[in-house]
Protein backbone atom coordinates (compact mmCIF):
# COMPACT_ATOMS: atom_id res chain seq x y z
CA UNK A 1 0.00 0.00 0.00
CA UNK A 2 1.61 3.23 -0.75
CA UNK A 3 1.81 5.59 1.83
CA UNK A 4 1.86 8.46 -0.22
CA UNK A 5 1.87 9.84 -3.87
CA UNK A 6 5.51 10.58 -4.84
CA UNK A 7 6.26 13.43 -7.19
CA UNK A 8 9.55 13.15 -9.29
CA UNK A 9 11.49 16.50 -9.75
CA UNK A 10 14.85 16.62 -12.22
CA UNK A 11 18.15 17.25 -10.54
CA UNK A 12 21.00 17.91 -11.96
CA UNK A 13 23.60 14.88 -12.19
CA UNK A 14 26.61 16.78 -10.86
CA UNK A 15 25.50 15.62 -7.37
CA UNK A 16 25.84 19.12 -5.42
CA UNK A 17 21.98 19.10 -4.97
CA UNK A 18 20.50 19.06 -1.60
CA UNK A 19 19.23 15.01 -0.90
CA UNK A 20 21.95 14.57 -3.76
CA UNK A 21 23.18 10.84 -2.14
CA UNK A 22 22.53 7.13 -3.66
CA UNK A 23 19.98 6.67 -1.81
CA UNK A 24 18.09 9.86 -2.19
CA UNK A 25 19.11 9.17 -6.22
CA UNK A 26 17.80 5.82 -5.73
CA UNK A 27 14.56 7.48 -4.34
CA UNK A 28 14.74 10.07 -7.44
CA UNK A 29 14.75 7.45 -10.05
CA UNK A 30 11.88 5.11 -8.69
CA UNK A 31 9.63 8.56 -8.09
CA UNK A 32 9.98 9.22 -11.91
CA UNK A 33 9.42 5.67 -12.50
CA UNK A 34 5.79 5.35 -11.03
CA UNK A 35 4.92 8.69 -12.52
CA UNK A 36 5.91 6.39 -15.72
CA UNK A 37 4.10 3.58 -14.74
CA UNK A 38 0.68 5.71 -13.95
CA UNK A 39 0.61 7.28 -17.05
CA UNK A 40 2.11 5.01 -19.80
CA UNK A 41 1.50 1.79 -18.03
CA UNK A 42 4.51 -1.13 -17.69
CA UNK A 43 4.92 -1.92 -20.71
CA UNK A 44 4.54 1.37 -22.27
CA UNK A 45 7.00 3.49 -20.53
CA UNK A 46 10.46 2.91 -21.27
CA UNK A 47 13.92 3.51 -19.72
CA UNK A 48 14.18 6.95 -21.52
CA UNK A 49 10.99 7.52 -20.69
CA UNK A 50 11.91 6.99 -16.56
CA UNK A 51 15.40 9.14 -17.70
CA UNK A 52 14.05 12.35 -18.82
CA UNK A 53 11.51 12.52 -15.88
CA UNK A 54 14.16 12.13 -13.15
CA UNK A 55 16.58 14.38 -15.29
CA UNK A 56 19.28 11.47 -15.17
CA UNK A 57 20.99 9.75 -17.75
CA UNK A 58 19.70 6.24 -18.79
CA UNK A 59 22.98 4.52 -17.82
CA UNK A 60 22.37 5.92 -14.10
CA UNK A 61 19.55 4.53 -13.71
CA UNK A 62 21.16 1.01 -14.80
CA UNK A 63 23.52 1.79 -12.01
CA UNK A 64 20.48 1.59 -9.84
CA UNK A 65 18.32 -1.35 -11.00
CA UNK A 66 19.06 -4.02 -13.75
CA UNK A 67 15.85 -3.40 -15.77
CA UNK A 68 12.06 -2.50 -15.40
CA UNK A 69 11.19 -5.45 -13.13
CA UNK A 70 13.78 -4.54 -10.21
CA UNK A 71 11.98 -1.10 -10.76
CA UNK A 72 8.80 -2.18 -10.23
CA UNK A 73 9.76 -4.42 -7.32
CA UNK A 74 11.63 -1.48 -5.23
CA UNK A 75 8.07 -0.10 -5.47
CA UNK A 76 6.34 -2.27 -4.07
CA UNK A 77 9.32 -3.02 -1.20
CA UNK A 78 8.88 0.71 -0.84
CA UNK A 79 5.02 0.03 -0.43
CA UNK A 80 5.48 -3.10 1.92
CA UNK A 81 8.07 -1.14 3.97
CA UNK A 82 5.24 1.32 4.62
CA UNK A 83 2.78 -1.07 5.52
CA UNK A 84 4.97 -2.48 8.13
CA UNK A 85 5.63 0.26 9.35
CA UNK A 86 2.45 0.54 10.40
CA UNK A 87 1.41 -2.79 11.29
CA UNK A 88 4.08 -1.76 14.23
CA UNK A 89 2.56 1.34 15.27
CA UNK A 90 -0.53 -0.81 15.82
CA UNK A 91 1.03 -3.10 18.13
CA UNK A 92 1.73 -0.47 20.45
CA UNK A 93 -1.09 1.04 20.88
CA UNK A 94 -3.66 0.50 23.70
CA UNK A 95 -6.41 -0.56 21.98
CA UNK A 96 -5.52 -2.95 18.66
CA UNK A 97 -8.95 -2.78 17.49
CA UNK A 98 -9.18 1.05 17.40
CA UNK A 99 -5.47 1.15 15.99
CA UNK A 100 -6.48 -0.65 13.16
CA UNK A 101 -9.94 1.04 12.62
CA UNK A 102 -8.16 3.95 12.20
CA UNK A 103 -5.51 3.01 10.04
CA UNK A 104 -8.00 1.45 7.82
CA UNK A 105 -9.94 4.52 7.57
CA UNK A 106 -6.35 6.24 6.61
CA UNK A 107 -5.27 3.51 4.15
CA UNK A 108 -9.07 3.60 2.52
CA UNK A 109 -8.48 7.66 1.24
CA UNK A 110 -5.20 6.72 -0.02
CA UNK A 111 -6.52 3.83 -1.76
CA UNK A 112 -9.12 6.19 -3.46
CA UNK A 113 -7.15 8.59 -4.76
CA UNK A 114 -6.66 7.63 -8.52
CA UNK A 115 -3.16 7.80 -9.22
CA UNK A 116 -1.95 5.38 -6.30
CA UNK A 117 -4.61 3.30 -7.40
CA UNK A 118 -3.42 2.99 -11.55
CA UNK A 119 0.07 2.55 -10.09
CA UNK A 120 -1.15 -0.63 -7.60
CA UNK A 121 -2.73 -2.07 -10.24
CA UNK A 122 -0.44 -1.54 -12.84
CA UNK A 123 1.95 -3.34 -10.61
CA UNK A 124 -0.70 -6.40 -10.14
CA UNK A 125 -1.49 -6.43 -13.50
CA UNK A 126 2.22 -7.35 -14.17
CA UNK A 127 2.98 -9.67 -12.01
CA UNK A 128 0.06 -11.66 -13.50
CA UNK A 129 1.73 -11.66 -16.69
CA UNK A 130 5.25 -11.61 -15.26
CA UNK A 131 6.44 -14.92 -13.79
CA UNK A 132 9.74 -13.02 -11.94
CA UNK A 133 7.57 -9.93 -10.57
CA UNK A 134 4.59 -12.41 -9.52
CA UNK A 135 7.27 -14.50 -7.86
CA UNK A 136 8.83 -11.56 -5.63
CA UNK A 137 4.98 -9.90 -5.28
CA UNK A 138 3.92 -13.00 -3.60
CA UNK A 139 6.97 -13.27 -1.36
CA UNK A 140 6.21 -8.81 -0.33
CA UNK A 141 2.76 -10.69 0.40
CA UNK A 142 3.57 -13.24 2.45
CA UNK A 143 5.63 -10.78 4.87
CA UNK A 144 2.67 -8.45 4.87
CA UNK A 145 0.65 -11.33 6.21
CA UNK A 146 3.03 -12.51 8.73
CA UNK A 147 3.02 -8.81 10.13
CA UNK A 148 -0.48 -8.05 9.88
CA UNK A 149 -1.23 -12.06 12.05
CA UNK A 150 1.02 -10.34 14.49
CA UNK A 151 -1.63 -8.06 15.14
CA UNK A 152 -4.42 -9.97 14.53
CA UNK A 153 -3.11 -12.00 17.36
CA UNK A 154 -3.16 -9.38 20.12
CA UNK A 155 -7.11 -8.80 18.51
CA UNK A 156 -8.10 -13.08 19.18
CA UNK A 157 -6.38 -13.60 22.26
CA UNK A 158 -9.14 -15.89 23.29
CA UNK A 159 -8.72 -17.95 20.17
CA UNK A 160 -5.64 -20.62 19.97
CA UNK A 161 -4.77 -23.32 17.21
CA UNK A 162 -6.71 -24.32 14.10
CA UNK A 163 -9.68 -21.80 15.67
CA UNK A 164 -7.42 -18.71 15.65
CA UNK A 165 -5.46 -19.38 12.13
CA UNK A 166 -8.92 -19.76 10.74
CA UNK A 167 -10.26 -16.80 12.47
CA UNK A 168 -6.96 -14.63 11.49
CA UNK A 169 -7.21 -15.89 7.71
CA UNK A 170 -10.90 -14.95 7.52
CA UNK A 171 -10.16 -11.41 9.24
CA UNK A 172 -6.79 -10.96 6.87
CA UNK A 173 -8.75 -11.89 3.26
CA UNK A 174 -11.85 -9.74 4.35
CA UNK A 175 -9.87 -6.34 5.27
CA UNK A 176 -7.67 -6.79 2.30
CA UNK A 177 -11.08 -7.24 0.61
CA UNK A 178 -12.57 -4.00 1.80
CA UNK A 179 -9.20 -1.44 1.09
CA UNK A 180 -8.20 -3.41 -2.43
CA UNK A 181 -12.04 -3.15 -3.51
CA UNK A 182 -11.65 1.14 -3.18
CA UNK A 183 -8.46 0.33 -5.12
CA UNK A 184 -9.97 -1.31 -8.35
CA UNK A 185 -13.20 1.40 -7.91
CA UNK A 186 -10.45 4.13 -7.91
CA UNK A 187 -9.19 3.63 -11.38
CA UNK A 188 -12.88 4.22 -12.34
CA UNK A 189 -13.74 7.56 -10.68
CA UNK A 190 -14.90 7.46 -6.69
CA UNK A 191 -17.90 9.97 -6.46
CA UNK A 192 -18.20 9.91 -3.05
CA UNK A 193 -17.47 12.10 -0.13
CA UNK A 194 -14.60 11.13 1.03
CA UNK A 195 -15.67 11.71 5.10
CA UNK A 196 -18.29 9.39 4.63
CA UNK A 197 -16.62 6.65 2.82
CA UNK A 198 -13.91 6.75 5.80
CA UNK A 199 -16.53 6.16 8.02
CA UNK A 200 -18.11 3.32 6.48
CA UNK A 201 -14.63 1.13 6.06
CA UNK A 202 -13.70 1.76 9.78
CA UNK A 203 -17.07 0.69 10.55
CA UNK A 204 -16.35 -2.42 8.36
CA UNK A 205 -13.26 -3.20 9.75
CA UNK A 206 -14.54 -2.95 13.21
CA UNK A 207 -17.14 -5.65 12.45
CA UNK A 208 -14.86 -7.52 10.57
CA UNK A 209 -12.87 -7.71 13.64
CA UNK A 210 -15.31 -8.16 16.35
CA UNK A 211 -18.02 -10.03 14.95
CA UNK A 212 -16.16 -12.18 12.34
Amino acid sequence: MKSEVHTALPQREGGDAPGSGPEARRRQILDAAEECFRDKGFHGASIADISAVAGVSAGHIYYYFKNKEEIITAIAEAELDALLGIHDAVRVEHNVVDAIVARSGDIALQYADPENSRLRLEILAESARNPCISARVHALDRRARESAYQSLRLVNTGLAGAALEARMAAQYELISAILFGITARAVRGIEVDHALLKRGVMDAVRHVLEHN
